[in-house]
């Protein structure tokens, strides 16, 4: 997932971009994008920890490392504040901060979409053994909307 294997293939092509991991600070995201396009920062999960089923934390802050949170929020205030055509939402502290609005959201997500009040445009789906396909196609620029990679 480095950016250096991919960010030259597409480098100023999209026109949306959606960066929920951080792994950069949305620098290789923001690149990717065309002239007018649109970066969605929904959250910095390269930043998080996370409690696995065991209780243990794993994660890039799994030790509590002060320049993890000093990274988060530098990456935080360049999306919201210094990124023109640039979105933020952090859906891991929204989820933190208010569950219960978090669920009633992801509810109401759910109940658009299977009304077809909201219509993500689908190009295939594919299985995981098809990923390396699915890369060539992006690369080729013939994926026509979102890839979904089923289990």
């Amino acid at each position: 997932f480095e950016p250096s294997n991919w960010l030259p293939k597409i480098q100023g092509r999209m026109d949306v971009v959606i960066d929920n991991t951080c792994f950069d600070s949305y620098d290789s995201s923001w690149k990717a994008l065309n002239p007018n396009g649109v970066l969605v920062c929904t959250g910095m999960t390269s930043l998080y920890s996370v409690l696995d089923q065991e209780g243990e934390l794993y994660g890039c802050d799994a030790f509590g490392d002060v320049t993890v949170k000093i990274q988060a929020m530098w990456a935080e205030t360049k999306a919201k504040y210094m990124m023109s055509r640039t979105v933020f939402h952090d859906m891991y502290a929204s989820m933190q901060s208010d569950p219960k609005v978090y669920q009633q959201d992801l509810k109401y997500l759910c109940f658009m979409l299977e009304r077809s009040r909201i219509k993500p445009k689908i190009d295939y789906r594919i299985g995981i053994g098809e990923v390396s396909d699915c890369h060539r196609r992006i690369e080729s620029g013939k994926a026509n909307g979102t890839i979904v990679c089923l289990p």
